[in-house]
């Protein structure tokens, strides 16, 4: 599956957002915890001098589910464009966790995400509060293909732009990169240079 989405962070308080998104379908809430894993013997999991992530294994559990997750990032130059997202629900996180770990990888970094999610037309509109990050906005189109992937980017920022939010930065890296940044105390380019 192709993931076509931006990330955003914005000045608006909580409640001011959640207002201006109650006009969209409300999905749903749920509480996330991404483990994100690196393989010691090998490269390609592991973040590269910047912190950039070309591929990522991670866990999601929630408290009615859980997923085992792959993804493959395309960039045009240091630009994220879209991803190529493979994921299926497994039974048992416990015993996930277990094969994981006899496998060799080791956590990298947890994300936990409480998130509001809405619906409008083909997008989903999440409203999300990460912890040691605060509040984010991320809008996904879904059922696109990359052959349309800057063209939906532009689409998206569109339509965030008309949400009418202060002070707008687009995220140029996933949350699991900017917690990472944090965690290490690297200065790392976290937001594009996308005007709103």
């Amino acid at each position: 599956m192709k993931e076509m989405e931006i990330s955003v962070a914005f000045d608006n308080p909580k409640e001011e957002v959640l207002r201006i998104l109650s006009k969209f379908n409300l999905v749903g809430e749920k509480e996330l915890y991404d483990t994100y894993y690196v393989d010691p013997l090998r490269n390609n999991l592991k973040p590269e001098s910047d912190l950039r992530l070309n591929e990522t294994f991670r866990i999601r559990k929630n408290k009615d589910a859980c997923f085992v997750t792959y993804k493959k990032q395309h960039f045009e130059g240091k630009l994220w464009t879209y991803s190529d997202e493979y994921e299926t629900e497994i039974k048992d996180y416990k015993i996930m966790e277990h094969i994981i770990s006899m496998l060799g990888l080791e956590p990298l970094i947890v994300v936990h995400n409480k998130r509001t999610i809405y619906k409008y037309k083909d997008y989903e509109i999440v409203f999300e509060e990460v912890e040691n990050l605060g509040c984010l906005l991320e809008v996904e189109k879904l059922g696109t293909d990359e052959n349309e992937a800057m063209g939906v980017k532009e689409e998206l920022r569109d339509f965030i732009r008309s949400l009418n939010l202060k002070n707008v930065k687009e995220l140029n890296i996933g949350k699991n990169q900017y917690l990472l940044s944090k965690k290490l105390g690297h200065n790392i380019t976290v937001f594009n240079d996308t005007v709103y």
